[in-house]
């Protein structure tokens, strides 16, 4: 059963990049039909989860759309790097239509989070928490809301991003 979640996304000069999902964070309660018997749940991505993703062809879909694809790792358009935060990835935008339109909703807040499809290999779960430990991941999408609270997306120039970045620096220090 192929299985989505949220991560976060920033704009910039013709690319779309962040956080599609972060290790160590739990989710808001989930409702995935046919896992944990239909009752709700919350969730946490080990680090290690994504390996081998490198090794396939991942999309980057609008909405989980796959009539909606804008990129993939296969064109060398999406780049994944597995960090200490989560899986993080990069798009440069391909000159189609979708692109020029998902970058304009990306730019207005429209769509402001990161989802992935992906099915299981491995996980565990401690009462109605589930861990995931080895996931096949076959896209990324570019969503209006998602599973995960501690993501956002926001696009930027690079003046506001700087601007952004020195608040959230004030922020975390204080």
């Amino acid at each position: 059963m192929l299985e989505t979640r949220i991560g976060t996304m920033a704009v910039l000069e013709g690319r779309i990049g962040g956080l599609a999902a972060p290790y160590g964070v739990l989710s808001h309660p989930l409702s995935v039909r046919g896992v944990n018997n239909g009752r709700p749940f919350r969730e946490t991505i080990q680090r290690g989860s994504f390996d081998g993703a490198k090794a396939q062809n991942v999309s980057l879909l609008v909405g989980h759309d796959r009539r909606q694809l804008v990129a993939n790792t296969k064109s060398g358009l999406l780049q994944l790097r597995d960090t200490d935060r989560g899986l993080e990835y990069e798009v440069s935008l391909p000159d189609t239509q979708l692109a020029r339109d998902t970058r304009a909703l990306v730019e207005s807040g429209v769509l402001s989070e990161m989802s992935f499809g992906f099915y299981v290999k491995r996980d565990s779960w401690e009462g109605s928490t589930r861990t995931l430990h080895s996931v096949d991941l076959r896209e990324i999408s570019i969503v209006e809301t998602g599973a995960y609270p501690q993501t956002g997306a926001e696009a930027r120039t690079l003046q506001r991003l700087a601007a952004s970045l020195r608040l959230r620096l004030r922020k975390a220090t204080t």
